[in-house]
């Protein structure tokens, strides 16, 4: 496989559309690799209980578990579902408002302390849970202080972490889920 191809995060039309439609049978066609990008969405559907608990909707639950079961990543991404989100939500408000202060320094978080290397190396080396507070907190950081008015050119920041191109599909996950479960809160 060409080194790019082994980095593709991008979603096919196909895997899009089954996703998009819940079709179950096209899902339970597409190769583990297909079904990598939208792996995190695949897992929090099948985990959280469905409003429809036709026989239908329980059986293709059923069989995309099955799926799910074979693909050894799904363990990481329920590690991710686990984590109290609600104390989460609360570090969350409680660094956009740290983010928002005039005069902060960078560095400051409440999210995360006590990095002891960057925070690629970090996300490497952590539990869900502090991947996720570490993904959050390179996302406020970067959110933070947007241009002053629309004929402000947009720059980009530079992040340890979302710029390593071998961290993308993990970060993937984590924002996939923390979109899912902190809708409200991760609005720019």
């Amino acid at each position: 496989m060409p080194p790019d191809q082994s980095m593709d995060v991008g979603v096919s039309s196909v895997v899009f559309k089954a996703i998009s439609c819940v079709d179950v049978t096209t899902i339970l066609s597409c190769s583990d690799e297909s079904l990598r990008p939208i792996l995190a969405c695949l897992v929090r559907m099948s985990l959280i209980a469905p409003l429809d608990q036709s026989t239908t909707c329980l059986q293709g639950r059923t069989s995309v578990l099955q799926v799910l079961s074979r693909i050894e990543l799904v363990n990481s991404i329920v590690a991710l579902l686990s984590i109290d989100f609600h104390a989460l939500e609360t570090d969350v408000k409680k660094e956009q408002q740290l983010r928002q202060k005039v005069g902060s320094a960078s560095t400051d978080s409440v999210l995360i302390s006590n990095l002891s290397s960057g925070p690629s190396l970090e996300f490497e080396r952590s539990d869900a849970t502090r991947k996720l507070r570490l993904v959050l907190s390179e996302l406020l950081a970067l959110m933070a202080n947007p241009p002053s008015s629309s004929n402000t050119p947009l720059t980009l920041k530079s992040s340890e972490l979302f710029d390593h191109r071998v961290y993308l599909p993990e970060v993937c996950d984590v924002l996939a889920i923390a979109l899912a479960e902190l809708p409200a809160l991760l609005q720019p």
